[in-house]
């Protein structure tokens, strides 16, 4: 279940990063060539943005690739590594959840606010994004502790 998440997740990643390249150059085309600047375009190109970074942080939390800093835990053994490691993922759990549930909160509250130029509505499109990438790295981070708490109790 898991790696069909993730293969929709990539696939939805590369359409985001695809439609924004398209976007962008259409935009380009119409101001310099047409001289005719589309008013929808800005819009539409900063509400991919958002979608990439916080749906990207999941896939950066998936494979593992957020930036640590790990001088001092380099120096623990390899199982007071793997408690700290659990202890961490508890904390970033508890973060999750708050994005999580506040995000739902933040979404409902502007549901019926439209873009400028859209009126596309904001709380959906926009805002959503809190619960949604919330959701994602809530499970990552439930399998993580998973994994490590199986490899405490291994060893």
């Amino acid at each position: 279940m898991k790696r069909l998440i993730d293969r929709w997740i990539d696939t939805f990643l590369a359409f985001l990063i695809i439609g924004m390249t398209l976007v962008v150059s259409i935009s380009v085309f119409y101001r310099y060539v047409l001289n005719h600047p589309l008013s929808w375009s800005e819009e539409i190109t900063r509400l991919m943005i958002v979608w990439l970074s916080f749906v990207g942080a999941y896939m950066a939390m998936r494979e593992n690739k957020h930036i640590g800093f790990d001088l001092l835990i380099s120096k623990f053994s390899p199982r007071a590594r793997t408690f700290v490691a659990l202890i961490g993922n508890i904390l970033i759990l508890v973060f999750l959840l708050v994005v999580f549930w506040e995000g739902i909160a933040f979404s409902r509250e502007f549901l019926n606010v439209g873009m400028p130029y859209t009126n596309l509505p904001t709380g959906w499109l926009y805002y959503s994004v809190f619960p949604v990438s919330g959701a994602l790295m809530i499970l990552q981070t439930f399998l993580s502790i998973r994994d490590l708490w199986k490899s405490i109790r291994s060893t």
